[in-house]
């Protein structure tokens, strides 16, 4: 059983989050009743956390509410498969060949396939989250600035100092032999994931969005959680990651108040 800290940012982007008391796994998902978009960031090897995640989407489910499930796991292209899974018209084996789940993801199944196979049990949706590896080899080749896809809204919203900073401090001794393509490699990722939760908010306005994804990509609310409100404006966003073997979480309405514009009734820009 996880301890579950609580953090509060008390302004956007602040350098320090505020550690409160340990939270009971009911306080946790008193916060998750209240967002709009939950995301439960991972280590994805680690057998717990994945637990945790199912733990939380059951218990949303229990209590009613209806919920999509985005999974890193899955790569945008092949949403077809993910669709048939669920609506029962082909098996787990024959999604996972679809998919390419084992080429293109790889870690074990069965650390994911509860989660699948609970969504296909209660019908509910599934939606691939990640952008094609083919996608990141041109952004590899040519930078972000010279890649133009369907996977990316028009504007693209550039790294923020301090999320260059924490990624550069997350490097440790390797920070000095990083390369300009190793941003625009984790900013293709977070933007491409990011534009496909905010069509999902407006896709399903009714629906809590529970987002299964690496921490890397929500840490602090950088990366998909600050884009996600660039994108369609403020809505309240949860964020949880592991770190030390204890779950920890914050809550905001907008991680990005500096760069917010548009209405969350428009479509992504």
């Amino acid at each position: 059983m996880h301890a579950l800290l609580v953090l509060f940012p008390f302004l956007a982007f602040s350098a320090d989050f505020f550690f409160f008391e340990s939270s009971s796994f009911g306080r946790f998902m008193e916060k998750a009743e209240r967002a709009r978009v939950i995301y439960l960031g991972e280590t994805h090897d680690r057998k717990d956390v994945h637990e945790f995640q199912l733990r939380v989407i059951k218990e949303l489910e229990k209590k009613g509410y209806p919920i999509v499930i985005l999974m890193e796991a899955f790569q945008q292209p092949f949403q077809d498969a993910l669709d048939e899974y669920v609506e029962c018209e082909i098996g787990e084996g024959e999604m996972l060949r679809r998919t390419e789940y084992h080429r293109r993801w790889r870690f074990n199944v069965e650390l994911y396939a509860p989660i699948w196979r609970f969504a296909k049990e209660r019908g509910i949706k599934l939606i691939a989250l990640n952008i094609p590896s083919e996608l990141l080899g041109e952004v590899r080749k040519r930078g972000i600035g010279g890649v133009r896809s369907r996977y990316f809204p028009r504007r693209i919203m550039p790294f923020r100092e301090r999320h260059r900073a924490f990624l550069l401090e997350a490097m440790g001794e390797h920070k000095k032999a990083v390369k300009k393509t190793f941003f625009d490699i984790q900013l293709a990722w977070d933007t491409g994931m990011s534009y496909r939760v905010a069509k999902a908010v407006l896709a399903y306005p009714e629906a809590k969005l529970v987002v299964i994804v690496g921490s890397g990509h929500v840490w602090r609310g950088y990366g998909i959680p600050e884009r996600v409100n660039f994108l369609v404006g403020e809505l309240p966003q949860l964020v949880s990651y592991v770190e030390d073997d204890e779950i920890y979480f914050l809550f905001s309405k907008d991680f990005s108040r500096e760069s917010s514009s548009t209405n969350s009734r428009r479509e992504p820009n």
